[in-house]
């Protein structure tokens, strides 16, 4: 592939991130909403705030019918997908026509799920879809760095929802550790006191979420 630009390997880190957004947040919407309609209607609006969204829904059925599906919602579910897709056409040279088809074919599961009788069955294809596609990154794509880029993207979005989201520590750590592979192997510049600070403040006994999680926000990549 050769040299890659800084503006596609802005757009490569950040189609990895919008992926693992909709990836990682369409699996608890699916959890959550069986959690609402269980015995809680009012989780939905602990998860906005967990992952750091306004609660503009009101009620439960609002939520369910919304914040996967509604364009016009920044923070919806279909809309990080969108910028995900948007992304891969601007990367197909990059990642190739089969690995790209992969983020449509979840946009048409999300589409089919508002339209469906059964919407979490379709939006369980769409994370199907969405395993595939980082199969076809792994399988179809020859360039290492590219590779790399993307997964340090993933991994940087990983690590910010499983803090969000008040994920056990040892998880955290685990993705971390990989996240931290990527940044070397990727050969993006990045804040090197953050990382060292994060490194100190993950291994101390008193780990504090907030703290780790505004820290790692501020990690610039580039």
């Amino acid at each position: 592939m050769g040299i890659i630009t800084l503006e596609k390997s802005n757009n490569l880190f950040w189609l990895g991130r919008y992926i693992e957004r909709v990836y990682t947040t369409l699996k608890y919407y699916i959890k959550g909403t069986d959690r609402m309609l269980d015995s809680d209607p009012g989780y939905y609006s602990v998860f906005c705030n967990k992952i750091g969204i306004t609660n503009i829904y009101g009620s439960r059925e609002v939520f369910a019918k919304t914040y996967p599906f509604d364009e016009t919602d920044p923070n919806s579910i279909i809309s990080n997908l969108n910028r995900a897709y948007d992304n891969a056409i601007i990367l197909r040279d990059y990642i190739g026509t089969e690995t790209m088809a992969y983020i449509q074919l979840a946009v048409d599961d999300i589409e089919t799920a508002q339209r469906g009788d059964a919407p979490l069955a379709d939006l369980m294809l769409a994370i199907d879809h969405i395993l595939a596609f980082w199969g076809c990154v792994n399988d179809m794509i020859d360039d290492i760095q590219t590779r790399n880029i993307i997964k340090l993207g993933k991994g940087v979005e990983r690590v910010d929802l499983y803090l969000s989201l008040d994920k056990p520590l040892s998880e955290i750590k685990r993705e971390y550790n990989r996240m931290k592979q990527f940044l070397e192997k990727s050969r993006m510049r990045y804040d090197e006191s953050i990382i060292n600070t994060f490194d100190a403040m993950i291994n101390s006994s008193d780990f504090n979420y907030t703290n780790a999680r505004n820290l790692m926000r501020n990690l610039t990549i580039e």
